[in-house]
């Protein structure tokens, strides 16, 4: 879905838990915003009632809903936040930092045994195409570690180590013609660092800087 009104730019912000990619979409706010870009930060699943539904799945376990219920949550997710969200940000000409997007979706309920490429297509319907997919690579034995170190509940149900092999494959599956691949086992400056410089050539290449 492709708006003409579309004045703005979308980054999804993606890669397997634990891996850096909220931290990292909340830096590139910041510094956008030290900037006078208008950025904006946002996160799917939201805190809407779909959203809900699902941090709750994560935590009373997955057996209460079929992958398909599973992605059906999620779309519905998403084209609230698109309607609320993510449409009028961009409408403004803002830069939309978004923490997961449809591309974990496809990697995510593809791990499920869904097809990734009809998740893109169903999701494409109702949710603009990112102009920017950053994906934060980390091997899974380190995103498990790093989540047992920092996380007081440790894993959720949309954490185990065997279920995120299966995602990480998927995303490396992936080729998108806008994905750039970050190595996310780097020192977070570092990432940090090849983060903005992408950012700063899509910008400049949109005439936003």
């Amino acid at each position: 879905m492709e708006s003409s009104e579309k004045k703005g730019l979308l980054i999804a912000f993606e890669g397997v838990d634990g891996a850096g990619k909220t931290t990292q979409a909340r830096e590139v706010c910041a510094a956008l915003a030290e900037r006078g870009v208008d950025a904006v930060y946002l996160r799917e699943p939201t805190n809407g009632p779909h959203g809900t539904r699902l941090r709750q799945l994560m935590v009373a376990g997955r057996d209460k809903v079929d992958p398909m219920e599973e992605f059906r949550l999620f779309l519905e997710d998403r084209r609230e936040d698109v309607a609320q969200n993510i449409s009028p940000a961009l409408a403004r000409g803002a830069v939309v930092c978004i923490d997961r997007y449809y591309i974990s979706s496809m990697a995510y309920q593809g791990a499920l045994g869904l097809d990734p490429e009809f998740i893109r297509v169903e999701n494409e319907k109702i949710a603009p195409v990112p102009d920017l997919i950053l994906y934060f690579h980390l091997p899974v034995e380190e995103s498990h570690a790093r989540i047992v170190a920092t996380r007081e509940g440790g894993y959720n149900l949309f954490e185990q180590q065997a279920y995120q092999e299966r995602v990480a494959a998927v995303f490396d599956g992936m080729n998108f013609p806008q994905m750039v691949k970050i190595d996310a086992a780097r020192d977070p400056a570092a990432v940090q660092q090849q983060v903005m410089a992408e950012i700063e050539k899509l910008l400049t290449s949109h005439s936003l800087v």
